[in-house]
């Protein structure tokens, strides 16, 4: 560290750079802090920014061309106008609101000297010049980042094109929602949960949904309108917004949902004293997705990741407070759907008119677009189905609320205390789960954002129908969210799995028996446990298979009882390995057991990729339990299916044939093995004088230079540098 040291002791001025280029700024003020933090991000990241901040407003091909106009339409017809994403930036708390007014200065000021000292070459490639950065900006960057991370639900027109696709089947026939109810569980009470029940002190008065029962499911399916297929497909890209998401992918912007945390008390803790991981997973580009920032004034020592184009840190630590966050999946999204009439549609026997808002799409040599977003009292329109005359329309719990929740992130900056945690976190609109972990020995948890209380006789899995009778009645308190203090188990897990065991899945099948974060806590081990523990635990779980604890007694079984033939998957024990021929073969047994129980039944789903998605590991382990509504299996018995599919997979499992984990792709070197882990990773261990972190930020903090690679190294390793602890002298 000494060199480090050195480095930020004779560098002057409010922003100094460690060896791997994290800026940290020292300010005597918050505002002259979020200028220097603008003007810091933008130095490191100015062109991914740009592209950000187009992304996010749709306008895209304005300047790169006729390829993004897809993209752009998508986000002019599902997104807010600029006076919608002003009215949220003048909601914010006034210390929210100076962070956004002084980061644009800081990011505009940076603009203005790089037009005289050089900007990125990607301006000059695209024959354009940077516009000066703008509160707008960062609120559009903000509101795209909270709904992909924190919002869930709108698959109504999914499984609206699941049923299509099933009474298509010839097997399935009067047994359609028999075989939706495989498919589509609403609560999976052998899942496991995020708090422990032994330690859920909402177990015994939980919030009561009004889920529906088999004759409701009968008539709500009853009530949907018959939409073609070539209608509901691109309703559902559109409402899940993938087109512009590929984009995010191309630009080095979020794209992928995910992440891990777990947190450790005293009571589990070698040192007596909490330690905390936190592993967000967007995805891995270059530049990295995310950035780190450190930043010091008068009320304010916060250090930790932030994403460029949005003030301030969103996963870190203070000289307090060490905070993780997860993706919290909640159904937060809902379709509903009115008969459509002349230039409206119907709420009973009143005709509404459409919202009607028109943008230009700008194409850069091309003509000028005009857009036009039709929105109901619900939300915007995603299908306008001429041949069955119904509009279907989203409804967002958060609409026009996101920024909310990044009011309630601030508010971990200066929290000392569970407590103050809890009361923060309780106005978060997005559905995230926070974990923390405090200088006085608190740890908890918190499942946060606005879900729905639905209406009785509503199917969730389904578009509703429009109007007073099925209209949402309010949110779930704040106070009846899940969340644990303390518990006596002294550790918290999470891999984006349920938050309790009776929170139930509803449009969304996630949950399940079989789901990630088994292995994460599997990989935690019993008994004391230290900051190591946690290191070890992200470099194991990047490398297990999830499924392989429930199929292992059906495969020993036949290994068991196949002799020599069984060679290519014999021994294996879960371990997912760059070059094993038995992971390998392992996958091909789960791809032809899949079509072993179910392809005679339903068929494939159209795609393979759709196959495995609607056909889960834990539906397979149901069927092969003969735990499902309907008998997959025929009369089989579950061992026949088993080497039925084993054969197969054997037959494909040559020697050539080795696993080939997900990889980071590296410019100009190899891959970096092992992608199933956190874009960010931080360990946080609290000391007697505050918390002290370790993180990597994969590939590096800058877009260009040496600062753009360095951390290479670190991640091929599963080794971390240290952060800074902003509240100490400089270096320490």
């Amino acid at each position: 560290m000494l060199p480090a040291m050195l480095a930020l002791a004779i560098q002057s001025g409010p922003i100094v750079r460690d060896d791997f280029g994290v800026p940290h700024v020292r300010a005597s003020n918050q505002e002259e802090a979020f200028f220097h933090a603008g003007y810091a991000v933008a130095q490191d990241r100015l062109w991914q920014m740009e592209q950000s901040r187009r992304l996010a407003r749709g306008t895209m091909a304005a300047v790169f061309g006729a390829q993004f106009v897809a993209s752009d339409r998508e986000v002019l017809q599902t997104g807010y106008t600029d006076a919608e994403l002003q009215a949220q930036l003048d909601r914010l708390a006034p210390k929210s609101r100076s962070a956004f007014r002084e980061y644009a200065r800081g990011v505009s000021a940076y603009i203005a000297a790089a037009k005289t000292k050089g900007l990125p070459p990607g301006y000059a490639q695209a024959g354009f010049q940077p516009e000066p950065w703008t509160e707008l900006d960062s609120a559009a960057i903000a509101v795209r980042l909270l709904q992909q991370f924190g919002r869930g639900g709108a698959g109504e027109i999914r499984n609206m094109a699941l049923l299509s696709y099933l009474r298509t089947q010839p097997k399935v026939k009067d047994r359609v929602i028999d075989v939706l109810d495989d498919l589509a569980w609403f609560n999976d009470s052998e899942a496991t949960p995020t708090i422990d029940p032994k330690d859920d002190p909402q177990a015994r008065t939980p919030f009561r949904f009004a889920l529906p029962d088999r004759k409701a499911t009968e008539r709500h399916v009853a009530a949907l309108p018959n939409v073609g297929l070539l209608e509901l497909l691109p309703a559902v890209r559109l409402a899940q917004r993938e087109t512009s998401t590929r984009i995010a992918e191309q630009i080095a912007a979020p794209f992928k949902t995910g992440s891990y945390a777990a947190v450790v008390g005293p009571s589990r803790s070698g040192t007596g004293r909490p330690l905390l991981l936190s592993a967000p997973q967007m995805g891995f580009r270059t530049p990295s997705i995310v950035h780190e920032i450190s930043i010091a004034a008068p009320g304010l020592n916060v250090v930790g990741m932030n994403v460029p184009g949005i003030p301030g840190v969103l996963i870190g630590h203070t000289d307090r407070l060490a905070w993780g966050l997860t993706s919290g999946v909640a159904d937060t999204d809902d379709i509903f759907f009115y008969p459509s009439a002349e230039d409206g549609y119907m709420v009973g026997s009143e005709r509404r008119s459409f919202e009607r808002i028109s943008r230009p799409l700008r194409v850069q040599g091309g003509t000028e677009q005009t857009v036009e977003q039709l929105r109901t009292v619900d939300g915007p329109v995603v299908l306008n189905s001429r041949a069955a005359k119904t509009v279907f329309a989203k409804r967002a719990s958060y609409w026009g609320r996101e920024l909310e929740s990044y009011d309630a992130v601030a508010s971990l900056w200066s929290a000392p205390d569970a407590a103050s945690v809890n009361r923060g976190m309780a106005s978060a609109t997005m559905s995230f789960n926070v974990f923390y972990a405090t200088q006085g020995g608190e740890i908890g948890y918190r499942y946060v954002g606005l879900v729905p209380n639905r209406a009785p006789g509503v199917d969730p899995r389904f578009p509703t129908p429009g109007g007073a009778q099925y209209a949402w009645r309010g949110f779930v308190p704040a106070a009846s969210m899940p969340s644990v203090v303390n518990p006596r188990s002294g550790v918290i897990a999470n891999w984006n799995n349920k938050p309790a065991a009776w929170w139930p899945n509803f449009d969304t099948p996630v949950w399940g028996r079989i789901f990630r974060n088994s292995e994460l806590l599997a990989a935690l081990p019993n008994g004391k446990l230290n900051v190591q523990d946690l290191e070890r635990a992200a470099w194991t779980i990047a490398r297990r298979d999830e499924t392989w604890p429930y199929f292992a007694p059906f495969v020993e079984r036949w290994v068991r009882s196949a002799g020599a033939k069984a060679e290519p998957i014999a021994g294996y024990d879960g371990w997912a390995l760059a070059g094993s021929r038995q992971a390998a073969t392992f996958q091909l047994f789960l791809d032809a057991l899949r079509q072993e129980i179910f392809l005679g039944t339903t068929g494939n789903f159209a795609t393979l990729d759709n196959f495995r998605l609607v056909a889960q590991p834990t539906l397979m382990l149901r069927a092969l339990q003969r735990r499902t509504r309907l008998n997959y299996l025929g009369n089989r018995t579950p061992d026949q299916v088993v080497a039925a599919a084993m054969e197969k997979a054997i037959s494909g499992a040559t020697d050539a044939r080795r696993f080939r984990p997900t990889a980071i792709s590296v410019q100009g070197g190899p891959t970096i093995p092992y992608a199933n882990r956190g874009t960010y990773i931080q360990v946080i261990e609290f000391l007697t004088d505050g918390p002290s972190g370790r993180n990597v930020v994969t590939p590096g903090v800058a877009e260009t230079g040496e600062h753009s690679s360095d951390q290479i190294p670190l991640a091929r390793q599963w080794t971390y540098k240290a952060m800074r602890r902003p509240w100490l002298n400089p270096g320490q």
